[in-house]
C-alpha cells in the first residue's frame, strides 16, 4: 500500500515548519557542556515571576483534571483588564492555533489568504496545511508593503493577515499605513493583526488595533503569553475581535486545547504587569545595543520594535549559523521565512548571553 496517496494531495510536498534548534539537540552535536544561548526563538531569556511561578506550582494538583474550556476565568481577568466584553474574546492554545482555526472556518478551497513575505511563517503554511490558495506579497523595505497586499485582495480573498511589528524583520506599519490600508479593503475580508511583540513597542506612531475596531468590525487583534511574560512553554493566547467571530472560533475549537496551566499561569500574569516594565526596559536598551554593534562591525539591520533582530551580513563566505553553534550560541536562519543565505535573526538575551553572542559573532566574522 501506498500510504502516501491516502493523504490530502497538497500535503504530499509541505515541508514541515522548521523551528529553532532546541539547547540540548546543540548540546548532543557540538558535545557543549556550558549551557548554549539560545537566541534563536524570540523567547523572553527570565522565567515567569515568581507569582506565576507560585500558581504553577499550586496548580500541578489538579491537573488529574481536564481544564475548562473556553479559559472563562482567564476571558474575565482579560475583560476587565482591557474593557472589552468577554464575548469578544477568544483564548486560544498559542495564536497559532488561532491562525489555524480562522484559515479552516472561513476559507474555503476555492478562496485565498494574503499575507506578506518576510513575515510569519506560520499564516503560509497553515493557508497550506487546510488546502488553500495562499498569495505572499513582496515585502517592501523589510516591512509589510500595505498598498500592494489591498491590490492582490479579491474577491475570493478571506483573511489577511499582517504581523505588525513584523516577524522576523523586527519592522512594523505606522498608524497612518494601517488607515489607508483599511480603506482600500474591501468590506468581505477579514483582517488580521497579529501583535505578538506589542509591548515591546515605543514607536509613537504604531496603530492600536483595539481603536481600529471602531472602523471596521472584521477587524481581529491576536495577541500572546508567550513573549513578554515568559509562557512559550505553556502556548496561550487570544484573539480580540466581534462576538460574532468569536462564536464561530468556539464552534470549530477541540475541546480541553488550552490546558489548566496555561490558563492558571495566564491569570496570575495579567496581575504582575506592573513588574514588566523593568524587563521590558532592559530587553529594549540590550536589543539597541546588539544592533548599534552589528552595524559597526558592516552589517545591515533594521530598526526594531520587538525582542529581535534582523540581521544581513553582506559579503561573508561561510556558514554564519554553524560557526556561532559552534560556540555554544543559537540563533535562527532565515531561509524558512524568505530570507537569503547571508540574514539570520538574533532576540535579545540576558546582557550576559547578548555579549556572549557579540563576542562569538566576531570571531566567525573574522573567519569569514
Amino acid at each position: 500500500m501506498d500510504l502516501d496517496k491516502l493523504a490530502k494531495p497538497f500535503l504530499r510536498n509541505l515541508t514541515p515548519y522548521k523551528p529553532g534548534k532546541p539547547i540540548e539537540q546543540l548540546q548532543r552535536e557540538k558535545g557543549i557542556t556550558v549551557a548554549p544561548a539560545k537566541l534563536a526563538s524570540n523567547e523572553n531569556p527570565y522565567a515567569p515571576h515568581r507569582k506565576i511561578r507560585d500558581v504553577l506550582v499550586s496548580a500541578i494538583d489538579d491537573v488529574n483534571r481536564y481544564p475548562e474550556s473556553g479559559a472563562p476565568a482567564l476571558t474575565e481577568k482579560l475583560s476587565e483588564v482591557m474593557g472589552i466584553p468577554p464575548s469578544e474574546i477568544f483564548v486560544g492554545n498559542g495564536t497559532n492555533e488561532i491562525i489555524d482555526l480562522l484559515v479552516r472556518a472561513y476559507v474555503e478551497p476555492d478562496e485565498n489568504t494574503v499575507y506578506s513575505s518576510l513575515s510569519f511563517a506560520i499564516y503560509k503554511l497553515v493557508s497550506m496545511q487546510c488546502g488553500v490558495h495562499g498569495t505572499e506579497v513582496p515585502a517592501r523595505d523589510f516591512k509589510h508593503d500595505l498598498p500592494a497586499m489591498a491590490r492582490a485582495v479579491t474577491d475570493k480573498t478571506k483573511i489577511v493577515f499582517v504581523c505588525n511589528p513584523n516577524n522576523p524583520t523586527g519592522t512594523y506599519n505606522t498608524s497612518r499605513e494601517v488607515d489607508s490600508f483599511l480603506d482600500a479593503l474591501p468590506e468581505h475580508v477579514l483582517v488580521v493583526f497579529d501583535q505578538a511583540y506589542l509591548e515591546y513597542v515605543t514607536a509613537p506612531d504604531y496603530p492600536d488595533s483595539l481603536a481600529l475596531r471602531a472602523k471596521r468590525e472584521s477587524v481581529i487583534a491576536l495577541r500572546t503569553f508567550s513573549k513578554v511574560y515568559s509562557l512559550a512553554g505553556l502556548r496561550i493566547g487570544y484573539a480580540i475581535a466581534d462576538r460574532r467571530v468569536v462564536q464561530i472560533l468556539k464552534k470549530m475549537m477541540q475541546p480541553f486545547s488550552v490546558n489548566r496551566l496555561a490558563q492558571a499561569a495566564a491569570v496570575a500574569a495579567l496581575d504582575c504587569r506592573s513588574d514588566l516594565a523593568a524587563y521590558v526596559g532592559e530587553t529594549v536598551r540590550e536589543r539597541d545595543r546588539l544592533r548599534d554593534e552589528m552595524v559597526k562591525m558592516g552589517c545591515e539591520c533594521p530598526p526594531s520594535q520587538t525582542n529581535f533582530l534582523f540581521v544581513m551580513v553582506k559579503g561573508f563566505k561561510g556558514d554564519i549559523c554553524g560557526g556561532l553553534e559552534d560556540q555554544g550560541v543559537i540563533v535562527r536562519p532565515m531561509g524558512q521565512f524568505g530570507g537569503l543565505s547571508d540574514t539570520f535573526r538574533v532576540n535579545t538575551g540576558t546582557p550576559e548571553e547578548n555579549s556572549r553572542f557579540l563576542a562569538a559573532f566576531r570571531k566567525v566574522l573574522n573567519r569569514g
